[in-house]
Formats: C-alpha cells, structure tokens, sequence
C-alpha cells in the first residue's frame, strides 16, 4: 500500500509550495543516485518522493489527492507511479533546467562522468471514442516536435489517462544528451448512450408505462451492436438489469465487463379525454396493488397522525 505523499515528504497537510519544494530538494540530495551508488533502496524513496512532489506540487492533482487519495490521481502514474522512470526523467519533469544547476551541481560536483541529460518529456492529448478505446486502433499522428506523422498503436482496453509512450520523439536535450520522451494521453469523448467504469458499461433506458405492467421486449445499445432485452411484468422503474460480457475488456485483463440497463418508466403526456378516462377506469379499483405508493402514505400518516 502507498504511504502518505505528505508523510513521505514530511510535511503537513498544509505546507506552503516554497516549503514543499524545500523538503523534496532534501530527500532528493539524501536519497540522489549519486551519493547512493548501486543502493536499491536508496533510489526506490528517491523516486517515492519525486512522485509525491509531482502530485502535491500540482494545486490541481494536490485537490484531487486530498479529496480522494491515491485512488483519485492514479491515472497520472499508471500502476507503477515512476518506479520504471529514469532518474533524469525526473528531474527534467520536476525541475527542468534548474536541477543541473545551483541546487546539484555544487552538491554532486560539476567534473563527474555524467551522462548529458535528456531532453524534456512530453504530453499531447488524443481524443478517441469509448468504442476505439475498447476494441484498440492503429492512429496516425503529427508529432509536436517535428511534425512527421508516425503510426501508433493504441491497445484495446485503454482509458481517460492511460498514457502510450513515444521513445525519443520528445524534445530534443539541449545537452548532447538523449531526446525526451512523448507521451500520448488518452482522451475518451462522452458517448450517446454508455458509460464506462472499470470494465462495466452501464445505459439508462427510458421504457413505456404500458411495457412496465404488462411486460416485453426494448432494444438497448451495446458498443458493437442493438440487443433484445426482456422486460417482466410489472418492472419498476429504477430496475437493473445486467447483460454478461456486453462490458468492455481492460490492458491487463483477459476478462470483459458486464453491461447494466437501468430502465426508467415513462409515464405518457397529451393524453386525449378518452384515454384519461380509461386509465382512470382501469386503476378505479388498483390502490391496493400500489405497494410503495400505500406503504409511503402509511408512513406519512403514522408520522403527523
């Protein structure tokens, strides 16, 4: 289980950005690679902190987090947080330019075998439908830095907030170092009728009156295609009903989700004389067979009796 960013860090809840900043650029010199040659784990709370900083450095990520936790900036690390990220990544993406200069560079010394440091990483925003990402496709893309199209595979399964990296398609290191890396962030648009969670789908079906009392058949949307659902008699709105695997599959799951109809009943407007009439001849005698209606006036009446 992840520790605490602010606990990692030091901090309390309600430290300001200067000092935030202060106290990773302490646990960054303590835990830095450099003074820690071949020390595992060393490295494993530097990069524990370089992933706090990076949340809690953020106004927007640090609300979130407060709000909810690790759970609601997740989508930001994958599932790994940087536990796979080069240490120069990091720095580029905290510090930028800074971290080679007055804060490490009299600390770690400036005539070492350093390798140059990469290029900045960077992020680009792509906008796919739920059902691309569900199924995958193969895109073409302009790249920012140079403005070459290259193919890229998006694998089925992806999400709002998975990220595809590009090696060496990010900016260029004004060092003699490596090319920073790019990242494609994806973006799933709203779709008509399903939304997402996990590996469900779930859709609201409006049904007719007629159909919720005496039963039958609608059509409901799933992402390939139109399904027959079966309504029984006397169905309440607010009814769930789950189709199995008519879900969506995930990147590292082999299962698929199920897809849950939540029917709503519609009751009918501009009805004639004629059939108000009816309706009221039909029910004249039904109270009885109201049960949520009879028990809510029950309580009601028990309450201010």
């Amino acid at each position: 289980m992840k520790r605490d960013y602010y606990e990692i860090l030091g901090v309390d809840r309600n430290v300001s950005a200067p000092e935030l900043k202060k106290a990773f650029k302490r646990l960054a010199i303590k835990y830095h690679p450099d003074k820690n040659p071949g020390d595992k784990e060393a490295e494993a709370k530097f990069k524990e902190a370089a992933e706090a900083y990076e949340v809690l450095s953020d106004q927007s990520k640090r609300q979130t987090y407060d709000q909810f936790g690790h759970q609601g900036v997740s989508s930001n690390f994958g599932q790994s947080g940087f536990q796979n990220v080069d240490i120069n990544d990091i720095f580029n993406n905290i510090f930028g330019d800074e971290i080679f200069g007055d804060i490490f560079g009299d600390i770690f010394g400036r005539g070492g075998a350093r390798r140059p440091p990469r290029g900045r990483n960077i992020q680009m925003a792509y906008e796919m439908t739920l059902e691309e990402a569900v199924f995958g496709k193969d895109v073409e893309i302009r790249l920012p830095t140079s403005n070459k199209k290259v193919s890229v595979n998006i694998p089925a399964g992806v999400d709002t907030g998975n990220k595809i990296r590009l090696s060496g398609e990010g900016e260029v290191s004004q060092y003699g170092g490596e090319n920073g890396d790019l990242f494609i962030v994806v973006q799933v648009v709203k779709h008509e009728f399903l939304e997402r969670e996990g590996n469900h789908l779930y859709c609201e079906v409006p049904i007719r009156v007629d159909q919720a009392i005496l039963g039958g058949e609608i059509e409901v949307p799933t992402l390939s295609k139109k399904v027959l659902l079966k309504i029984p008699p006397e169905t309440q709105t607010g009814k769930i009903f789950k189709l199995r695997d008519l879900g969506a599959g995930s990147l590292r799951g082999k299962t698929t989700g199920d897809l849950f109809v939540r029917v709503v009943v519609e009751t009918p407007s501009k009805l004639s004389s004629k059939q108000k009439k009816l309706i009221e001849d039909a029910f004249i005698d039904a109270n009885k067979n109201f049960h949520e209606a009879s028990n809510f006036t029950s309580k009601i009446n028990k309450k201010f009796k």
